[in-house]
């Protein structure tokens, strides 16, 4: 773990995230997916995006026809010491590659390797970190943020900020 937490960023804001569920209960709980791009075996994660088009742009991938609604939530996250896989000289003190980050995950789930990106969530988990931010491969300018942890003593708040409000793709 990083001493005091000097290399991570203390991030609190208003976070979007679009799920299927239309329950509050449900948007602060984890993944349902045992596996994806910062989680696997189970572990926890909620991933968010900074702007709600980003959110939309995060999930279109995998919309389908016939799908059922989707809703957008805004979440606020109070306190969240994260990783910036952004900051290039962070990451580098942290033995962190940002094309590791940047790697797609699922073609190498195929191919039998153990994604890249899951050795970045485990070493930032390792660290102590609550998350990660990283950016969408598409666009680097859009970022995202990934928390591991939320809502139990010593980690950060995450707190349900509005009602839904349904997405027409």
């Amino acid at each position: 773990m990083i001493h005091g937490k000097m290399h991570l960023k203390r991030v609190s804001g208003l976070f979007f995230r679009i799920m299927r569920q239309q329950d509050p209960v449900d948007v602060l709980q984890s993944v349902t997916s045992p596996v994806g791009r910062y989680h696997h075996d189970g572990q926890a994660a909620i991933y968010m995006s900074s702007r709600p088009d980003w959110a939309f742009r995060a999930i279109e991938s995998y919309i389908r026809p016939n799908d059922p609604p989707r809703f957008l939530w805004s979440l606020e996250l109070q306190n969240a010491c994260v990783i910036d896989m952004r900051d290039k000289m962070i990451c580098e003190k942290l033995g962190l590659k940002k094309s590791d980050s940047d790697m797609p995950w699922k073609p190498q789930i195929q191919q039998g390797i153990v994604p890249y990106t899951w050795k970045v969530s485990d070493k930032a988990r390792d660290y102590g970190a609550d998350g990660l931010i990283y950016t969408a491969r598409s666009n680097p300018a859009r970022w995202h943020i990934v928390i591991f942890k939320w809502n139990s003593v010593g980690s950060p708040t995450l707190r349900v900020q509005n009602t839904c409000v349904r997405c027409n793709f």
